[in-house]
């Protein structure tokens, strides 16, 4: 049974739900750009494709969606567990946002402003970074769109 057959269920899960039977999402899946591995609801799980070929998992706090920022941490999929910051994407820009001196402090969250954690410690980011800022108009795939493009010339270690 889906969150949309459950009245009582959370209407955040419901849109959630919503939109990753979207089109979008879909689109990403075929092109081999991201693939879903688990919802249990309130974290999603990814898997992400980086430069190399090579999956990136990452584990979405997604409570709140989509008023609320999605609240990532690269995620070790065959442990079902935090990825180590050893085995964290190297190369093109995914230091950047997967920062050992600010992502290990803060929850593991890559420094972005379509993430909940990165979002909160920066309230210049919206103006700064309006076209990467997560607002409530956007969905999963923007937040997806937005790894998997830091990750295009990452190595997966």
């Amino acid at each position: 049974m889906t969150a949309q057959d459950d009245p009582g269920v959370d209407p955040c899960r419901t849109r959630l739900e919503r939109d990753l039977a979207s089109s979008q999402f879909e689109n990403g899946v075929d092109a081999g750009s991201w693939r879903l591995v688990a919802l249990d609801w309130p974290y999603l799980t990814v898997a992400i494709t980086a430069g190399d070929g090579r999956e990136v998992g990452m584990r979405l706090l997604v409570d709140g969606y989509p008023g609320m920022a999605p609240a990532g941490q690269p995620w070790d999929l065959d442990r079902d567990a935090p990825l180590p910051p050893e085995r964290w994407p190297t190369g093109g820009s995914a230091p950047t946002i997967f920062r050992l001196d600010w992502s290990a402090g803060n929850a593991n969250a890559p420094y972005m402003a379509c993430d909940r954690v990165g979002l909160a410690g920066h309230p210049d980011w919206p103006a700064r970074h309006p076209d990467r800022v997560w607002t409530p108009r956007r969905s999963i795939n923007f937040y997806l769109e937005q790894v998997y493009h830091e990750l295009r010339s990452a190595i997966v270690p």
